[in-house]
């Protein structure tokens, strides 16, 4: 709807003027019928002075202006997925509303779900043309066409998910920016949990794409399940990664899942696919009786798994998502690039003793999900501290400390982190190399 004022001006003439009979009710009216009355009775005495009051009323113009309607913030969203997978469609679906019930202001949001990343530009357009005014494209390989979108409407904002503010390319416009809720440091917590309750030693994981979000969210997983096994056994862990090549490919994560576990031996299956397939499969072993663990992605999944389900990974979007409602609806808008972690959009992000841990409670963009009373208590104590310490970034698992006091080392054996060192943000936006504990190679 087009801004419009509505003025509405509304007026009166002056409309008592000189009133001779304002008061005939009152005081004029007695003295003029005494008056008379003595006259007739005989007093002699003359008619009283006819007095006469005159009244002016002042009428002024009164002018009501009525409050401009609000042109609502008309916002699109473009998803890989189907909101449906409760991953992370799903999990960026849900933070659209989160965001839309907070904006306080009048707002309209739309969505196209299942976009190939190939077909996103006709997807941007389309949205470009209902009207919107900021576009979220939700996946890494939307990054270019958003990109040239921004390029070819500078009067739109543009926000891309899990690419670079800049574009691949580098010349991405001030009108795009980028932003991310980073899992790493919930991986390595989830790691924690599988080295605890590992029976094997063997840890999977089903992974969709070989890009740096999710071969960082492997090693540290694989991280983190070595500290805890090592820590247990003084062995090292084994882990296998499986590829599918697909963000949505249910049936391939779970024969993916079921492989790691009937040929390699896992019993604890981490994930990257937007389903509960892989934890559905764990479930499947617990009922068969054996004991086959697994994790919520992006959305709580307990459901899909009681009784396999350890922890896992969880975004809030709706935080990020409302902040850059917030920026074009007061035209401060700004080219940034969020990169979300633990403890970040929280009201309190300073650590808390392990016993008063918000470890497994929702809280800002990342948070655990519910630990499983299967872990054992001093490892549940354990993932609190870290995810404590984690708000303040006293402690990160990209690091000699993460490692058991050992350099980080790849599968060559190359030193990637030495003491005193930890990875920095560009090591983890462009990890291209998997930690020694990993049996298969990246592909190439």
């Amino acid at each position: 709807m087009d801004e419009r004022s509505l003025n509405k001006k509304l007026s009166r003439r002056d409309f008592l003027g000189i009133t001779k009979t304002a008061a005939i009710g009152g005081v004029v009216a007695a003295g003029v019928i005494g008056g008379v009355a003595g006259y007739v009775a005989g007093t002699g005495a003359a008619p009283a002075p006819l007095t006469v009051t005159k009244t002016t009323t002042e009428v002024k113009e009164v002018t009501r202006t009525v409050p401009e309607p609000v042109k609502p913030l008309k916002v699109g969203y473009i998803y890989v997925g189907p909101i449906g997978d409760y991953g992370w469609s799903y999990g960026h679906d849900r933070g659209r509303r989160w965001a839309d019930e907070r904006f306080g202001k009048p707002v309209e949001s739309i969505y196209m779900e299942s976009v190939p990343e190939a077909e996103v530009g006709g997807a941007i357009t389309s949205l470009i043309e209902k009207g919107v005014d900021l576009v979220f494209t939700t996946s890494f390989g939307y990054m270019d066409p958003t990109a040239e979108a921004a390029a070819k409407y500078p009067d739109k904002h543009f926000v891309h998910i899990s690419g670079y503010r800049s574009g691949a390319a580098g010349n991405a416009p001030e009108n795009m920016s980028a932003a991310f809720a980073e899992f790493y440091q919930l991986y390595y917590l989830n790691g924690l949990a599988a080295g605890a309750v590992t029976e094997t030693g063997v840890v999977g994981y089903v992974g969709a794409y070989p890009i740096p979000e999710v071969v960082r969210h492997i090693n540290a997983f694989v991280l983190g399940a070595n500290y805890a096994y090592k820590k247990r056994t003084g062995k090292n862990i084994k882990a296998h990664v499986s590829w599918i090549f697909e963000w949505v490919a249910p049936e391939k994560a779970r024969a993916a899942a079921i492989a790691l576990v009937e040929e390699k031996n896992c019993d604890v299956l981490a994930f990257t696919e937007d389903t509960p397939a892989v934890l559905q499969v764990a479930e499947e072993y617990q009922k068969k009786g054996r004991r086959v663990w697994s994790f919520s992605h992006y959305s709580d999944m307990k459901e899909y798994g009681p009784t396999a389900h350890l922890t896992g990974q969880i975004a809030n979007w709706g935080p990020i998502y409302l902040e850059f409602y917030r920026m074009v609806a007061t035209n401060s808008w700004q080219s940034v690039d969020i990169w979300t972690r633990i403890g970040d959009y929280m009201p309190w992000r300073w650590r808390l003793p392990e016993e008063k841990s918000t470890a497994g409670k929702p809280e800002g963009t990342v948070y655990l999900a519910p630990l499983n009373p299967v872990i054992p208590s001093e490892w549940q104590r354990e993932i609190k501290r870290r995810y404590e310490e984690m708000k303040e970034l006293l402690f990160e698992p990209f690091s000699v400390e993460g490692n058991l006091g050992e350099p980080i080392r790849d599968q060559d054996g190359e030193v990637r982190i030495k003491v005193g060192e930890r990875a920095d943000h560009d090591m983890l936006w462009s990890m291209d190399w998997h930690v020694e504990y990993i049996e298969e190679r990246l592909p190439r």
